[in-house]
């Protein structure tokens, strides 16, 4: 009995462990290439060659290194598109060695800001080619693979990690001759909570057919008893079971909702949930209003929280203090388009680069509202100050603990022809602790050699403005140290 036991616990650490090794795929897609014909042996058959390139996505961070290893070589069936039957099914000696390995770059773009993501992750998309000559076929062919299991952290279906994935494509019939479209991008490991997402999953095609876009559902295929089969023909309604409010058209939510462009392949939305999410995306292609083929990549984006993010944000300049009658120039860069409210004494509000005259004093503030060339909306402020005269202003605070920064107090000049004649401070009790005039570069907290409490100090200036008038202003400043 002690034998059994210790038996049937073997056998079930051996399932558990297989199904544990096995869950590492993230996604797929099956591609080809027509490379002319070729005549067979056998007199009057026509081949026509294909360059057939399977790719996996394997998760490098998460997925066991045994399982990683068991993806080479791959499996590859190709059966007839009309009857099912093999032609000719890849196993064993003629199964087909990856022909390249890359780990895919870890980038999410936004089109409305900078992003860096501290998110460890980590992808490898394996890549298994082989050449094929196939005999003539007015049905046509399907290239098919299987493989189980898909990572097993993925929320938006039902039993991931237990479950394996069909990648497969069809090759047209022999009178139509094609070469399939081609994803241009990589897919993105790695996507931002709350952040707008605009990935490009277009694709190019070498005959110039046109090309459409849309999610769709993916296909079941190899389980945890059975992890890499000998491919069988797709069972296209055999599609994994989506766990709601997840669907194939709706494989993760955002708000704006995610959504594909039929037109471009332009993911766009923004991400509402945390979580690992099975995406599947057809393209499909048209040639003369016929559809010849559909190709078909499965992969999974992960909304993560680990994201640093910098929304777009023009710049309108520094704030600038001028007097009375002045000109400022304005420059905004960047966008396509732009506005700068409320446009008081601008030459025109709705360039980059207009010109403000002030013939009035005052506090003017101006938003510039800027459109990206992606179409992205930012504002940005700027404040110009306009002086009826020149002035001082003094700082609020100083800092005089010989660090080289703030240590003293000064006035700052306003206007560019304003001329000191006196700075005074004094302390709480009325005792005058410093008296300057145009030559001194300010108080350094101390009087008489000795360093002054902390607190508020009181000051006053006497100045001839830009007209020769002489004024008088006071103020207050803390000693901060």
């Amino acid at each position: 009995m002690k034998s059994i036991r210790l038996t049937l616990v073997s056998v079930l650490c051996m399932l558990l462990a297989s199904q544990a090794i096995a869950s590492h795929i993230v996604g797929g897609e099956v591609t080809y290439v027509y490379l002319g014909d070729s005549v067979a042996n056998t007199p009057g058959t026509l081949l026509h060659k294909y360059r057939i390139s399977l790719s996996i996505y394997e998760d490098c961070l998460n997925g066991q290194p045994e399982a990683i290893a068991e993806d080479n070589p791959a499996f590859i069936g190709i059966f007839d598109a009309v009857t099912g039957a093999p032609y000719l099914i890849d196993t064993g000696f003629n199964a087909v060695n990856y022909t390249s390995s890359v780990t895919v770059p870890d980038y999410f773009s936004s089109p409305c800001g900078n992003i860096v993501i501290t998110a460890a992750v980590c992808l490898l998309k394996k890549t298994f080619t082989k050449t094929y000559a196939l005999p003539s076929n007015s049905h046509g062919y399907v290239v098919a693979n299987e493989r189980c299991c898909r990572n097993a952290a993925i929320v938006n279906i039902n039993n991931p990690g237990n479950g394996g994935a069909t990648y497969c494509c069809t090759i047209p019939p022999t009178s139509t001759t094609n070469n399939s479209a081609v994803f241009k991008n990589y897919p993105p490991q790695t996507i931002c909570l709350n952040v707008p997402l605009a990935y490009d999953n277009s694709a190019t095609d070498a005959d110039g057919d046109s090309l459409s876009y849309g999610f769709c559902a993916a296909l079941n295929g190899a389980s945890d008893a059975n992890i890499k089969p000998a491919p069988y023909y797709p069972n296209f309604g055999d599609t994994v079971d989506y766990l709601p409010p997840y669907s194939s058209q709706v494989p993760f939510t955002g708000s704006p909702a995610i959504k594909i462009n039929p037109v471009t392949g332009l993911i766009t939305g923004t991400p509402d949930k945390l979580g690992r999410y099975l995406v599947t995306v057809y393209c499909n292609e048209w040639r003369g209003g016929v559809l010849i083929n559909t190709i078909k990549r499965e992969f999974q984006f992960v909304v993560t929280s680990g994201c640093v993010y910098s929304p777009y944000g023009p710049y309108a300049g520094a704030d600038t203090v001028i007097m009375v009658g002045e000109s400022v120039p304005f420059h905004a860069i960047g966008g396509i388009s732009y506005t700068w409210p409320p446009g008081t004494y601008l030459d025109s509000p709705y360039i980059a680069d207009p010109v403000g005259t002030f013939p009035v004093p005052g506090v003017f503030i101006y938003t510039l509202h800027e459109t990206s060339d992606t179409i992205c909306d930012g504002t940005a402020t700027r404040k110009i100050t306009v002086l009826a005269h020149s002035a001082f202003f003094v700082p609020t605070a100083f800092t005089p603990n010989g660090d080289g920064k703030n240590d003293l107090l000064q006035p700052l000049q306003l206007g560019d022809t304003a001329t000191l004649v006196s700075f005074k401070v004094f302390n709480r009790h009325g005792n005058m602790v410093f008296n300057g005039g145009p030559a001194d570069p300010g108080w350094d907290g101390y009087y008489k050699g000795v360093r002054q409490d902390l607190g508020v100090y009181y000051w006053e200036i006497l100045y001839d403005d830009n007209k020769g008038i002489q004024r008088k202003i006071k103020g207050e400043a803390t000693l901060v140290r």
